[in-house]
């Protein structure tokens, strides 16, 4: 059963998390850690992957400071704005008060009321019309095959790991939705006007970002964009809100892959005699990315939040350190899929026999912050 929503939570991911709109960050924070350890999908019997991933998306917004902010003021601007027609979107439906000293009575109700029932019974003798259409469409459909080529990104895009299944694309327009994980790629569909049908386009991979124009509630079809110059549908229940980065955290999420134990190294490309003793002071899981001068990474290592462990066989030569903090990390985009902050030291820093880091670094190492992508980049 989804979340239940309201004005103030209106994507539920409040009620996801089990908090309320004016919990703090601490609170967020320690609630997400609860709910994961249930539903993250390495856990035996109660993992579950698609509630792990709609978690870490809840997660995701309401950590960071500014997401939360434009979170709250769109729920309170949508709570306040009339939908326009054909929008995608919750109608909101007028309060009615209980008078004070008795039951409301019929002839009580005022005009406004009565027209309003007379416009909602209107437009449910319509949708019952569109519904006996629709199931003329489902009939002809039985003449499509059970699958169709894949839909070719329109543009080149920058494709993500391989070996975790099809690359998403990205379709046409400014995307607001991505396409849901399921056992089977979402089918594209366009319409034939000759016989008045939808016949398949093409296949679209999990996590595929599109722009929803219009949804046609008779059959649960939202028209997206495929080209600058052509539309097509696809099936609402396939199709979850969330921009170009949202679907990216999400195919991170959803390829994280094990979680790793405390002192793993994740790569190591370099060997030499050198050590590194990594001390993590931070509430948080931390990945440290050790790079050479050039940026190429030479080893990195995960660890616990207070956990301490020493690389060995690094070789003897300056090299840059970066690292990172968050939630979930991701073994397929290599950082976290939520709450990541990266840093780096500034300065190049010689490894021998007796170097050290701590994370937090002492406040004299004056670290710089690093953009996501810059640290997940290997």
């Amino acid at each position: 059963m989804p979340p239940p929503r309201s004005t103030l939570d209106p994507e539920g991911y409040y009620a996801r998390l089990g908090v309320s709109p004016w919990a703090r960050p601490e609170n967020i924070t320690s609630a997400y850690r609860r709910k994961a350890r249930l539903v993250h999908p390495d856990v035996p019997k109660t993992g579950d992957a698609g509630a792990f991933m709609e978690l870490k998306q809840a997660y995701d917004v309401l950590i960071h400071t500014q997401r939360r902010a434009a979170y709250d003021r769109s729920a309170r601007q949508e709570a306040a704005r009339e939908v326009e027609p054909g929008e995608i979107g919750p109608t909101p439906v007028p309060e009615m008060t209980t008078p004070p000293t008795r039951h409301p009575r019929l002839h009580d109700l005022p005009v406004w009321v009565w027209a309003g029932m007379a416009v909602v019974l209107t437009v449910g003798a319509i949708e019952i019309a569109l519904h006996l259409f629709a199931s003329q469409l489902r009939e002809r459909r039985e003449e499509i095959p059970a699958a169709a080529r894949e839909v070719p990104p329109p543009a080149p895009n920058e494709p993500l790991q391989p070996s975790y299944g099809p690359a998403p694309v990205r379709l046409a327009g400014t995307p607001n939705f991505y396409v849901v994980p399921t056992a089977s790629p979402a089918m594209l569909w366009r319409a034939d006007d000759g016989r008045q049908t939808l016949v398949p386009w093409g296949t679209l991979p999990p996590f595929s970002a599109v722009q929803g124009v219009r949804l046609f509630k008779a059959n649960g079809m939202v028209e997206v964009k495929v080209t600058d110059s052509a539309n097509g549908f696809i099936d609402g229940s396939r199709l979850t809100p969330g921009d170009t980065a949202a679907a990216a955290r999400a195919w991170c999420t959803y390829n994280s892959g094990p979680t790793p134990v405390n002192g793993e190294v994740l790569a190591q490309t370099v060997k030499g005699r050198a050590r590194l003793a990594i001390d993590n002071r931070s509430g948080q899981p931390a990945v440290v990315k050790i790079r050479s001068a050039d940026g190429a990474v030479i080893a990195s290592v995960f660890l616990d939040p207070g956990g301490q462990n020493t690389v060995e066989g690094l070789p003897e030569e300056p090299a840059r350190l970066d690292y990172a903090t968050g939630e979930a990390w991701s073994r397929a985009c290599h950082g976290f899929a939520a709450g990541m902050r990266a840093q780096r030291l500034p300065d190049l820093v010689v490894l021998g026999s007796n170097t050290r880091l701590a994370i937090p670094p002492d406040p004299s190492f004056r670290p710089v912050d690093l953009s996501d992508q810059a640290f997940e980049q290997e």
